[in-house]
């Protein structure tokens, strides 16, 4: 096995860890069998079908972007602000452009769901009008 593959896939492995991003998630995106993933993160196998694939999915436009020794890895998703990690997530399950129709559905989706979010603990409350207490 050459080195540059071994690198692809320790750096793959990597970033879908500093993403959390499950193994299972991707090897069903990708379509692959489990055990050819897992040579792929090996270093093993067609790396270079498997990169290319790997790069589709996450929409990374640098064709070597996983060939670097020394990689910078992404953020977590935890680290990201809510706002983009809906985004990432949705843009991920996604399989087409993300054209801005999209976004902004998206974006008003995101919105409705914080909505609800705020409003749901209220509706198990009470509710006080001029000193009674009604139970909804």
């Amino acid at each position: 096995m050459s080195e540059t593959k071994k690198i692809i896939g320790e750096n793959v492995k990597s970033y879908l860890e500093a993403k959390g991003i499950k193994h299972s998630w991707v090897i069903e995106r990708l379509g692959v069998s489990k055990g050819a993933f897992y040579n792929f993160l090996r270093g093993e196998g067609n790396v270079d079908q498997y990169e290319q694939k790997i790069l589709k999915l996450f929409r990374i436009k640098d064709p070597f972007y996983f060939h670097r020794e020394e990689m910078a890895l992404p953020n977590s998703i935890s680290e990201k602000n809510k706002e983009q990690n809906f985004m990432d997530f949705a843009a991920l399950s996604f399989h087409g452009a993300d054209s801005e129709e999209f976004k902004e559905g998206m974006k008003a989706f995101r919105d409705i769901v914080e909505l609800i979010d705020v409003l749901k603990p209220l509706a198990n409350q009470s509710v006080v009008l001029e000193d009674d207490s009604f139970d909804q």
